[in-house]
């Protein structure tokens, strides 16, 4: 019973947040649940990294970081720069245009943040984030497994 409720609240807070910041990602021409804002502002702290860099911060796999860097460069978002340190790949860099959007990311995610710890303890945020994390291990332990 435990496990189910875990799962249902888990969905019901996807839903939720997917309202709440999907009309905001459409403004900027980012499709939600793509992984594109997330690109952004991880380059918005870490700029001129790897494609797979920057795949293994976001967890996304190859194809799908590379569909999505190919949108966010035709958006004027970002840059491919050749990687001195080796030809065969690029840096992935942020334009200013990308730059200023990622900046309103980073506004909106912070808003979001504060509206999702409003009135929880840190202790409990505490718990719940070393759960969540817990959560998590076990999923990608699982990840490459079908049902």
């Amino acid at each position: 019973m435990m496990k189910q409720t875990v799962r249902e609240l888990l969905l019901r807070e996807e839903r939720a947040r997917k309202q709440i910041l999907s009309p905001f990602l459409s403004s900027l021409g980012l499709t939600p649940g793509q992984g594109q804002a997330g690109i952004l502002f991880h380059l918005l702290q870490k700029d001129h990294i790897t494609q797979r860099e920057l795949a293994d911060i976001c967890k996304l796999n190859a194809a799908t970081m590379s569909r999505n860097l190919d949108k966010l460069e035709s958006m004027g978002f970002l840059n491919r720069e050749t990687n001195p340190d080796c030809r065969r790949s690029f840096l992935i860099c942020l334009t200013e245009k990308g730059r200023a959007e990622a900046s309103k990311i980073d506004t909106v995610f912070n808003q979001f943040d504060t509206i999702i710890c409003s009135d929880i303890s840190e202790d409990d945020m505490e718990t719940f984030c070393r759960i969540l994390l817990k959560i998590c291990g076990n999923l990608e332990a699982h990840k490459n497994e079908q049902y």
